[in-house]
């Protein structure tokens, strides 16, 4: 089963403001848009001193999304804890919460990027005590009752989702398998991480933690845009791809941190046969979805890298008015069958 997700970052060559202010507000209509035709969620993510106006505050970016909709949810893929005060994060993210009736997914994480912790004044090798501090202070926060009767970190009121919003912990490493048992969270995993999947599994098995897994598919299928005539596409459309390929790819050294990281691309071709980002007519995506029946999320990312903004609701108008449509007449066919 396909699960329709439309992805948002913002950002656009030098984040100049004019541009960025449209991107902005075609985001929150194409969510708009979505929210009544099959779109079951937006996500979001978080990064600073891009100079490209990469999505910096993902809770407010959620709450915006939101306001506007009332049926898809916004996940954070992901908040980059240790660079928040932990009850600043609690308060809001219990804020968009209950505004949202809880269609708010968090996935904290602790990023890799040293320019963003030294730019905060933030220890980047202390990152994962202060993700251990942020988090128990946070489920504090929202508890109904302070475990030792001290409220000096309690919100004092309940939040809409019980026990709490839903937070997971992200990362590849054993470590953050270990954190999300610790703590009784989920875990979302950055790529298909079989081996790890497990290792959590087995910890929550032992510790009789409830489990919450996230995990790509095994086939990485990247972030779609849909057109007519990908040939065409790729020649005319394909630079603001490669601009955020080559952006994104950049701040990172050797081997890729998620399944979206193209560490030294540098050419269009290269990206293009990374399959990372395709464009796709709807039938091709259809086709593939009908051949996958664990197709997992099948990202939509119609604004990559400052696209221009008629040909983002073309791709957007394709996807919601053809394959959605599509793809749920096939499932609801698959599930008379059986």
């Amino acid at each position: 089963m396909a699960l329709p997700v439309i992805r948002f970052n913002f950002a656009s060559p030098n984040g100049v403001p004019a541009q960025q202010r449209e991107t902005i507000l075609a985001a929150v209509n194409i969510a708009t848009w979505g929210d009544t035709r099959g779109v079951a969620a937006v996500s979001i993510d978080e990064h600073h001193l891009t100079g490209h106006g990469w999505s910096s505050n993902p809770v407010m970016a959620a709450a915006l999304f939101l306001q506007n909709t009332n049926n898809l949810m916004v996940s954070i893929d992901c908040a980059l804890g240790p660079l928040w005060d932990p009850l600043r994060l609690a308060e809001d993210i219990r804020f968009v919460d209950i505004m949202s009736a809880g269609r708010l997914s968090t996935t904290i994480g602790l990023g890799y990027r040293t320019l963003e912790y030294q730019a905060f004044g933030v220890d980047f090798h202390r990152r994962g005590a202060l993700m251990d501090r942020l988090l128990e202070t946070m489920l504090a926060a929202w508890a109904a009752e302070s475990a030792d009767g001290d409220p000096s970190f309690r919100i004092g009121a309940d939040t809409w989702s019980r026990p709490h919003p839903t937070l997971y912990v992200g990362g590849g490493v054993r470590a953050s398998a270990r954190r999300a048992v610790r703590f009784k969270l989920g875990l979302s995993l950055p790529a298909y991480l079989p081996e790890l999947a497990q290792y959590y599994l087995d910890l929550c098995e032992k510790t009789g933690v409830p489990p919450a897994l996230i995990m790509p598919a095994a086939v990485n299928r990247g972030m779609i845009f849909l057109h007519e005539d990908p040939d065409k596409a790729w020649a005319e459309l394909g630079k603001h791809i490669l601009w955020e390929a080559v952006t994104y790819g950049g701040w990172i050294d050797g081997v890729p941190l998620s399944s979206m990281h193209l560490p030294g691309v540098q050419t269009l071709k290269a990206v293009r046969a990374s399959g990372r980002y395709r464009f796709l007519t709807p039938d091709e995506l259809v086709a593939e979805a009908e051949d996958c029946p664990d197709y997992g999320a099948m990202v939509f990312h119609p604004l990559v890298g400052g696209m221009p903004i008629d040909e983002a609701w073309k791709s957007v108008q394709l996807f919601t008015d053809d394959v959605i449509p599509r793809l749920s007449s096939d499932s609801a066919h698959h599930g008379a069958r059986t």
